[in-house]
């Protein structure tokens, strides 16, 4: 029953692939989004689109864009704010700014209540991601570097992994390692420690941030992947199968959702999926625990997947593959299955209409 119904989903798509208009659009309608290119205030040339950071923290929902004028601006270069920091881990944290509400719960008195950040301050506040002093939490205030990794470190204390561990003594080796507060010097250690401080040599404890390089800090704290865990007992959705047919099995439970809607951050059948959404939904079915980001799941098959490849030559039937800011599933004959880009549903395309190949492969 399994490989009629592949045969059909497979005779549908050699279809319309007959017809050069319809694939002309397909092809057309199916390029990767352009994300953080697509603000007026991003050159072409900034170092955190180059890297794919920006489109990254797009993608992931860190930072989005506020409309003057009927204009949608980034802001990747302004100084960024404590309130705006709250919100971009209110963010990552998948939390619901519709549950922390717009009234002021924080306990500080200069949180306005109805403000565009009350519910991320509320919801810091609850988690302890923020701190203030005097009852006074300065939302508007630009955040020191010191205090970002105050912030990043609270997160991964309280939703993350549970642990800051990081020598301090290794603070000497930055030329300005004396400048760092006292109270900051575990969190700024640990932040070095992890890559997301002291690229470029400095720490720069008292200077502002702005808000690429901040959305910098939490895309790679969104990076971190998840260990795969064993099959879930007793879940009936689906038959669990040997580790070595899992990307079959995946990929065709991928392919009962043709035709579900795209919805950006969506990741159930009933709320629609995004690129990377399906594949996570489809993975927990099987009992593996993946980010909810394409990067992010790239970087967790590369260290965790029983096969990875380079060469598009050497994909085999459901495989993940990986393009700059999109994943899909392979389904042989350079076809891929995947949630597309807004308006349009989940479908199959080609391998060659999403850009660069990353990689690929299974768990």
């Amino acid at each position: 029953m399994k490989g009629m119904c592949l045969k059909s989903f497979r005779s549908r798509l050699i279809a319309a692939a007959c017809s050069t208009a319809i694939s002309f659009s397909l092809s057309a309608a199916c390029a990767i989004p352009a994300y953080a290119a697509t603000y007026i205030d991003v050159p072409a040339n900034h170092w955190a689109l180059i890297s794919g950071i920006l489109d990254e923290a797009v993608e992931l929902g860190i930072l989005k864009g506020s409309t003057v004028d009927g204009t949608i601006y980034l802001r990747p270069d302004e100084q960024v704010t404590r309130a705006e920091v709250a919100t971009m881990l209110m963010r990552l944290s998948s939390a619901s700014a519709d549950a922390w509400g717009s009234t002021n719960t924080s306990g500080w008195s200069d949180v306005p209540s109805g403000a565009w950040y009350t519910p991320a301050l509320n919801w810091a506040s609850a988690k302890g991601i923020l701190n203030g002093s005097n009852g006074l939490v300065r939302p508007d205030d630009p955040v020191t570097r010191q205090e970002l990794a105050c912030m990043l470190s609270n997160y991964e204390m309280r939703l993350g992994s549970g642990s800051i561990e990081a020598a301090v003594d290794a603070l000497a080796a930055f030329p300005d390692a004396g400048s760092v507060a006292s109270w900051a010097q575990e969190s700024v250690a640990w932040a070095a420690e992890n890559g997301y401080m002291g690229g470029n040599g400095n720490l720069s404890p008292a200077s502002s941030a702005t808000r690429a390089e901040t959305a910098k800090m939490v895309v790679l704290m969104a990076r971190t992947p998840e260990l795969p865990v064993p099959p879930l007992d007793g879940d009936a959705s689906v038959e669990l199968p040997d580790s070595s047919s899992i990307g079959s099995a995946a990929v065709e439970l991928a392919l009962t959702f043709e035709g579900t809607p795209y919805t950006y951050g969506g990741a159930s059948p009933e709320e629609g999926f995004d690129c990377s959404g399906l594949v996570m939904y489809v993975y927990q079915q099987f009992g593996i625990s993946l980010p909810h980001t394409a990067s992010g799941q790239l970087a967790a098959l590369e260290k965790y997947g029983s096969r990875f490849v380079t060469d598009p030559d050497d994909l085999r039937y459901g495989d993940l593959v990986f393009f700059p800011g999109h994943v899909a599933f392979y389904v042989g004959d350079g076809e891929v299955f995947c949630a597309k880009v807004p308006g349009e549903p989940a479908g199959f395309g080609k391998l060659s209409w999403y850009g660069t190949f990353l990689g690929g492969g299974q768990f």
